[in-house]
């Protein structure tokens, strides 16, 4: 099936491939709609007989588990493996433009700005993967791609650098490969700037350095010292720059990406960015027949105290507009539009009011009871007006009963949400709907995760919250495998257990439930930022507030990352914002304020916490804030290492607390107090590798032999995180999928 034209098919009922893009020596590649995600990607099909190939599989696998760990604005971000309906593949980053192979094909050549801009963007993007330890091993030009908006964006890291002639121990193609690649050496980051240095060179003079078959070019390279000739019209400082990066011997030539990019800096300065004339761009989705955009927009700016309800239904009109064939839900409030979409938006007061506009005319207009036993008939019938104004079918929808149980479940989720603060009140509704209704999955799972929240944030220390709440979450999970609240309530009760791997499945298992979850998309958002994937992070984080713009914990997420950052514009923009809308997080705000030293806001914060002592755990934020203001370590080291050690049975509470003790030693100069703390979080299941790398209180401790072995041991967790996010799969939620955890 591999081989086939899969134009027109759904991999796996999740990926709808639209049309080919070309096809290499490892298969073909195709534009594809991610449905579980709502993304167009770039999805890459294993040829047969390398699926086929256990050697050349572990090797694939491997080296896409690698690709995924890098993040940077000129790498092409590698996002899933997987199996499906009998094919092997592995999705992408869609990046909509051309390749520098089609460029050159219709210029012949470059000027030296342009294929400097081009080289040192490519240099760029390396650095960053060497970072990652990931070497790339095919840099050639149908791999650097050039978007239309003028970014470039080097492609297919660990995919097409596999089993080259059906010999696995070589990577790369052999024009481009550095002559130590050629004799099966383990390539080095001197590995990529050889291959650099050689398009650079086809960039400059049209020509490629080394022509001819396979064993003509590695004979070559045996023999060429460096690539200096045709180089005539090019500066000859530049040329100098070329020949050193091609340098046979790999000791002789620049040693990183990075400062191959430096040596090329002077004639970099020259322009901005490489120019870029490509055919004209292709509009949003213009390749999905006959699908059209329906943008749900969810409630906001309603005072009703019947707001839950409204989102209530929102939440159910776009289950049942997922469902519709030629349908495409987008509940983002800022979604971007095009003329054809339709809109959706809603009004409330004791009844719902609804408009339904296509190309800026309102086609529809209705108005539902606002009632918790009509939630499905309002939801059906606002769908019900959107499949008419598209003549499709007609939606049918069972009416339910009334439900008071229910009604105290969506009250209590909304409170939840909104404020922290008031988890306690929404727990006690949970409570009282879980004894009406103890068969409901779904009021069983939002009281598992209000124990959870309460316990971590409110200094619940009964030992049995966790037991309870686990209790609850998996009698959801088995009677309702494929709700998305029964997952997330799971992924939260491993986290507090310290299983980081598996809450990551489960997280992942929810959002193939329901694509348009604002929780799925925050948690998986929560992890990748602390796992330190933080462009993955904020982008799911957005979409989380995108569909539901009262998931204000979202933004906190977005504010503590902007300021370990340094980015403290940002960051105190959002955390203004979150306090005008009463969402205030004074734990939170202590935090931020004495990594940067603000003893103004420390101070202020100082009676905050006083006046309630039992915020968190009972005097403990005042202690640290005593700490950073007046500089008591030493009379309060031993008290802060007794509690650290004695927090009751939530690990994740747990390594919360020894990190701000470790940030406290940090900051009062006590490295071997500040790797105890670290050392203790990490065996609480800590993986915050974002805190340990940006952490501005640990920099001293970053410098000690200790820290290596440390961070090692929590990047490895974070990893391990990330493959459970995006790792090799069978796509479905099977409830195999579902009880394995993946």
């Amino acid at each position: 099936m591999s081989e086939q034209n899969l134009t027109g098919r759904t991999l796996g009922g999740r990926y709808d491939i639209l049309e080919p893009l070309g096809s290499g020596g490892m298969g073909a590649v195709y534009r594809a709609r991610d449905r579980e995600l709502d993304e167009l990607v770039a999805l890459k099909v294993i040829r047969a007989d390398f699926a086929d190939v256990p050697a050349i599989v572990d090797r694939f696998r491997s080296e896409v588990k690698l690709a995924r760990r890098v993040t940077h604005h000129n790498v092409a971000r590698t996002f899933e493996l997987g199996n499906a309906d009998g094919v092997m593949f592995c999705t992408m980053e869609l990046v909509e433009g051309e390749s520098l192979t089609a460029r050159l094909r219709r210029e012949r050549k470059l000027g030296v700005s342009d294929a400097v801009a081009i080289a040192t963007a490519v240099c760029d993007g390396l650095a960053a993967a060497h970072a990652r330890d990931v070497i790339h091993r095919d840099i050639k030009p149908d791999n650097v791609l050039l978007s239309a908006d003028g970014r470039v964006v080097v492609a297919d890291f660990g995919v097409a650098a596999v089993g080259v002639g059906g010999r696995a121990e070589l990577s790369g193609t052999p024009a481009y490969m550095a002559p130590e690649q050629a004799r099966g050496e383990p390539p080095t980051p001197a590995a990529d700037v050889y291959a650099v240095g050689i398009v650079l060179y086809e960039m400059l003079t049209g020509r490629r350095a080394f022509t001819g078959d396979t064993t003509k070019i590695f004979a070559d390279k045996e023999v060429v010292d460096r690539v200096a000739a045709g180089l005539a019209d090019v500066p000859a400082e530049l040329a100098e720059v070329i020949g050193r990066a091609t340098m046979r011997d790999r000791e002789h030539r620049f040693q990183s990406a990075g400062q191959l990019a430096r040596a090329l800096a002077p004639w970099a300065r020259k322009t901005k960015r490489p120019s870029t004339q490509l055919p004209v761009a292709v509009p949003r989705d213009e390749r999905i027949a006959d699908v059209t955009t329906v943008i749900v927009v969810a409630p906001t700016g309603l005072t009703t105290p019947r707001l839950y309800l409204a989102e209530a239904v929102h939440e159910e009109t776009v289950t049942i507009l997922s469902r519709v064939p030629r349908v495409r839900p987008q509940p983002r409030v800022r979604a971007e539009r095009e003329p054809g979409d339709i809109v959706v938006t809603f009004a409330a007061d004791d009844r719902l009011a609804i408009a339904i506009e296509q190309h800026g005319i309102e086609v529809a207009r209705l108005s539902v009871p606002l009632a918790i036993d009509r939630i499905e008939l309002a939801a059906a019938a606002i769908a019900n007006a959107v499949t008419s104004v598209l003549g499709l079918g007609a939606v049918k929808s069972a009416p339910t009963e009334s439900d008071h149980a229910l009604d105290l479940m969506f009250r209590a989720r909304h409170i939840a949400i909104r404020d922290m603060a008031r988890v306690s009140e929404a727990m006690a509704m949970l409570a009282k709907a879980q004894a009406e209704a103890p068969a409901n999955p779904k009021i069983a799972a939002m009281l598992a995760i209000a124990q959870i929240r309460l316990a971590f944030f409110m200094g619940d220390v009964d030992a049995g919250v966790l037991v309870r709440a686990a209790a609850l979450a998996r009698a959801a999970v088995a009677a309702a495998p494929h709700e998305v609240l029964a997952h997330i309530a799971m992924g939260h009760v491993e986290l507090n257990m310290g299983d980081s791997r598996l809450a990551a499945g489960h997280f992942r298992v929810a959002i193939a439930c329901a694509p348009h979850s604002p929780e799925a998309h925050e948690q998986l958002g929560r992890m990748l930022l602390e796992a330190g994937y933080i462009d993955q992070a904020i982008e799911r984080l957005e979409d989380a507030i995108a569909i539901n713009p009262n998931v204000r914990s979202a933004r906190w997420e977005i504010a503590r990352a902007y300021a370990l950052e340094g980015r403290w514009d940002d960051s105190d923009r959002l955390v203004a914002e979150l306090i005008a809308t009463s969402a205030d997080r004074p734990i939170s705000r202590a935090r931020y304020a004495w990594w940067r030293r603000d003893l103004p806001t420390l101070i202020m914060l100082r009676d905050v916490f006083l006046k309630d002592q039992q915020m968190f755990m009972p005097g403990l934020m005042s202690t640290f804030i005593e700490i950073f203001i007046e500089g008591q370590w030493p009379d309060r080291r031993a008290h802060l290492l007794e509690v650290a050690a004695s927090i009751p049975p939530n690990q994740r509470r747990r390594a919360f607390v020894a990190q701000l003790v470790a940030e406290a030693a940090g900051f009062s100069g006590d490295i071997a107090t500040a790797l105890d703390q670290i050392e203790l979080s990490i065996s609480f299941g800590l993986f915050d590798l974002h805190w340990l790398d940006k952490c501005p209180l640990l920099d001293e401790v970053r410098s000690a032999p200790r820290f290596t072995e440390l961070r090692a041991r929590i990047k490895r967790r974070a990893d391990a995180i990330l493959d459970a996010l995006y790792g090799d799969h069978h796509l479905g939620t099977s409830e195999t999928a579902v009880a394995s955890g993946i």
